[in-house]
């Protein structure tokens, strides 16, 4: 049985309204964008209401107007966050359609550390650094969406697979892949030695889906 990611008993971190109008969708979005911006420069310790509000412009009363707290600002960005990697991994799985198995693979390895490196420093901060963001229905929405195209990459694969328990052992190489996806986009490494890393983690999965390495021809193609 594949483990169900844990879901709080209530959902905290709401906001207390979403906007409506177009001016106080403005003010709500440039929240957001100061909230990223702050984390980047100064990591979660930088971060309070008076500096969001600050930064975005707006009038504290204002934020408080749409949050509770700051910590209810960055869940909506980390929500927006994964909301765009997602969209992007779901892209490069649509335009692999038709692609042999090590081709689509290492797309999605490269999109995955790509989506990581552009974000890096406040990536860091939300995954590694507040520790309630790892708890966010967004968050574990967003790991058990990347599981379902994991799955859906196995099904469209057919007999190209070799996995004993197929749902189960594509499960935990999700779980694995996410997981190196994140420590590859992290490192402070150069982009070559970074895109080396990518390929010999897509080489990885590869072999565990697959059962072999793929043959040169197929790897020099999708180089």
């Amino acid at each position: 049985m594949i483990p169900q990611e844990p879901q709080p008993a209530t959902a905290p971190y709401t906001p207390k309204k979403w906007p409506k109008q177009t001016r106080s969708k403005m003010s709500f979005d440039a929240m957001i964008s100061a909230c990223a911006r702050i984390l980047r420069k100064d990591g979660y310790e930088g971060l309070s209401t008076n500096r969001i509000a600050q930064v975005a412009g707006v009038g504290i009363g204002t934020l408080y107007d749409f949050f509770p707290d700051k910590e209810t600002i960055v869940a909506v960005l980390a929500e927006r966050l994964m909301a765009e990697s997602m969209r992007r991994m779901r892209r490069v799985v649509d335009e692999s359609e038709g692609v042999g198995p090590w081709e689509g693979m290492l797309r999605l390895a490269r999109q995955g550390v790509a989506n990581v490196v552009e974000e890096r420093k406040l990536c860091y901060v939300l995954l590694r650094q507040i520790p309630f963001v790892m708890t966010l229905p967004a968050v574990a929405a967003w790991q058990t969406a990347l599981v379902d195209l994991a799955q859906e990459v196995r099904v469209a694969s057919g007999d190209a697979l070799n996995l004993p328990m197929p749902k189960e052992d594509t499960w935990l190489i999700a779980q694995m892949m996410f997981n190196a996806t994140l420590e590859i986009g992290f490192l402070d490494t150069t982009p070559a030695e970074r895109d080396a890393l990518t390929v010999g983690l897509a080489r990885l999965t590869y072999r565990m889906a697959v059962g072999h390495d793929p043959d040169e021809v197929a790897m020099a193609k999708a180089a």
